[in-house]
């Protein structure tokens, strides 16, 4: 009963001292203008545009975002820096999601971990939120490191 007892007292002194850190809140994502880094180069979203997955759903949403100040009124896609999402077409928090970074026509890279996509709002012509990605860089590539929030037209 003693052992017991004792390992009682062990298991809720190492369960208090559990973080109560969460890495997948929003809460510490800037509300200011996302930027930071693409595949090494200063970035800063100016533009960017969003389209319905396919044609016969409007359930997920691909958005994108680049450097450079383009809209639905742009068939250009061929942008300098680019990061791109998919998500669901609601408001809510997408953890671990792929992020496409991708510097002009360069291999583009995915980033499935340490992701965060929070959208706080959907209407008809447009879709708000707010990005978060802490990819290190390494020999083999650049670093892309950015967070804040965005705005982009939603395209037919």
């Amino acid at each position: 009963m003693k052992k017991l007892f004792w390992s009682l007292i062990l298991v809720f002194t190492v369960m208090s001292c559990s973080s109560d850190k969460d890495d997948s809140s929003t809460d510490n994502i800037s509300d200011q203008t996302l930027t930071g880094t693409v595949e090494g180069k200063a970035f800063t979203v100016q533009g960017g545009k969003a389209f319905f997955r396919s044609s016969t759903s409007t359930e997920e949403i691909t958005i994108y975002l680049t450097n450079e100040n383009f809209g639905c009124d742009s068939d250009i896609f061929d942008y300098t820096l680019t990061v791109n999402t998919s998500v669901p077409n609601m408001v809510g928090v997408y953890t671990d999601v792929n992020i496409v970074t991708q510097d002009g026509n360069n291999t583009p890279f995915n980033n499935l971990t340490e992701t965060i996509v929070e959208i706080t709002a959907v209407s008809d012509t447009e879709i708000s939120g707010k990005m978060k990605l802490n990819k290190e860089g390494s020999e083999a590539f650049p670093e892309s490191i950015f967070e804040g929030a965005f705005t982009v037209s939603i395209c037919e």
